[in-house]
C-alpha cells in the first residue's frame, strides 16, 4: 500500500484477506470454482522479506457456467499467439532476455510486412511515424498512473541507486514528445 493510501480487507470466518475483494458474503454462495493457478511472491518484492502464497482462482454460480468457462478458456490457450509462433517457428524466447522475443527468419518476414502495412496506413491517414525510448526512470510510471496499475507486471531495475523500467506501453513517453 502507498503511502497515504488504503487497503480494504475482507472477513470470512477466521479468514482476514487484505485485497480489493469484495468477498462473498458467506462461502456457502459459491457452487462452482475452480483454483487457476498458485505462485509466490515476496512481500512488497524484496525478497529478504517473507515469502507470500497466490492463489488464482474464479467461481460461478453454476457448475454448467464454470464449464463453459473452462472451455473458453483452453481454447484460447490453444490460440495463444506465444505458443503458435513458438510451434510454427517464427519467434522463440530466452531466459537471458526474458520477455523479449527473437525472430526467426519466417517471423522476421511477416513483422516487416506489418510494419509496411502500418507505416503506409500512417502516411495514409497523414500520420507521422515517431519514436521513443525503451527505458524509463520510475518516475514517468508513476506520473502517468502506470506504476500503481502495472508495476507487477513490468520489467524493472536499478540504474545509479534509481528505479527504472521498460515501457510496456507508448502513451506516457509519447506525452513527454508531445511536451517537448
Amino acid at each position: 500500500v502507498p503511502d497515504g493510501g488504503y487497503c480494504t480487507v475482507y472477513r470470512c470466518g477466521s479468514l482476514i484477506d487484505p485485497c480489493r475483494g469484495p468477498h462473498l458474503p458467506n462461502t456457502g454462495r459459491v457452487k462452482a470454482f475452480s483454483v487457476l493457478k498458485s505462485s509466490s511472491s515476496y512481500y512488497k518484492g524484496d525478497k529478504d522479506r517473507e515469502s507470500l502464497q497466490r492463489v488464482y482462482g474464479i467461481t460461478f454460480p453454476t457448475a454448467k457456467e464454470l464449464e463453459e468457462y473452462l472451455e473458453r478458456r483452453q481454447l484460447a490457450m490453444e490460440r495463444d499467439h506465444r505458443k503458435i509462433g513458438i510451434d510454427q517457428d517464427l519467434f522463440f524466447f530466452h531466459s537471458l532476455s526474458p520477455g523479449s522475443c527473437f525472430f526467426l527468419p519466417h517471423g522476421a518476414r511477416i513483422y516487416n510486412k506489418l510494419m509496411e502495412f502500418l507505416r503506409r496506413e500512417y502516411r495514409l491517414r497523414g500520420f507521422s511515424e515517431v519514436m521513443t525510448p525503451n527505458m524509463f526512470d520510475s518516475r514517468l510510471w508513476e506520473t502517468s498512473g502506470h506504476w500503481e496499475k502495472y508495476q507487477e507486471n513490468m520489467f524493472t531495475f536499478e540504474v545509479e541507486k534509481e528505479r527504472f523500467a521498460l515501457k510496456p506501453m507508448n502513451c506516457p513517453s509519447h506525452c513527454l514528445m508531445f511536451a517537448h
